[in-house]
């Protein structure tokens, strides 16, 4: 069989996979199962564009939005983090806090944050594997690993408690679901 022609990352991600549409040719391998809910959250730790190390151990104590995205300064993405930035006090004043996780390198992170002002931490998940542990990593042959949209809820001893699949397309309106989710949660 032919090899997949290279598509542009930014031209997939604005014409192709955020547009939820995925030429199977290209696809190597999809996704892993989705960790389990009310189970510890997979454990990480990465490199942040607030020039360290973050992990889950850091987080613990408050709950925690950790929304993997595919690409800095992509349409979508771009939208998701204003978004997430637009609802930061009210996720802030619930006790959580915003953790984004793309494979992007800190550096472009840091670019991505200040153009946009945004006040969380980015974490780099170069090759994927955080990306993998928690079910949202998408292998695309010679365009390389990537996150996909998806936003989990971790409460403050560190346990899964909610997952959001479907979020491209409901990608304007997410932040305030997950708002809405993490009222009714800290309510519980």
């Amino acid at each position: 069989p032919c090899a997949p022609a290279a598509v542009p990352r930014r031209s997939f991600f604005s014409k192709g996979a955020a547009a939820g549409v995925v030429t199977t040719g290209l696809v190597q391998s999809a996704f892993a199962a989705t960790p389990t809910i009310d189970a510890p959250a997979p454990d990480f730790e990465l490199p942040s564009n607030r020039d360290k190390n973050i992990g889950l151990k850091d987080l613990k104590g408050k709950w925690t939005v950790l929304y993997f995205y595919p690409g800095d300064f992509t349409s979508g993405c771009t939208i998701e983090a204003q978004n997430f930035e637009k609802n930061s006090k009210q996720i802030r004043d619930l006790g959580a806090e915003i953790v984004g996780v793309s494979v992007d390198s800190a550096e472009k992170h840091l670019d991505f944050a200040k153009k946009y002002g945004l006040s969380f931490p980015l974490l780099s998940d170069k090759g994927g594997k955080v990306s993998e542990s928690y079910g949202t990593a998408l292998k695309l042959g010679p365009i390389g690993t990537f996150s996909n949209r998806q936003t989990y809820l971790i409460d403050p001893s560190g346990n899964l408690k909610y997952v959001f699949t479907d979020v491209q397309s409901k990608i304007k309106v997410h932040a305030e679901e997950v708002v809405a989710k993490l009222s009714e949660l800290t309510k519980a």
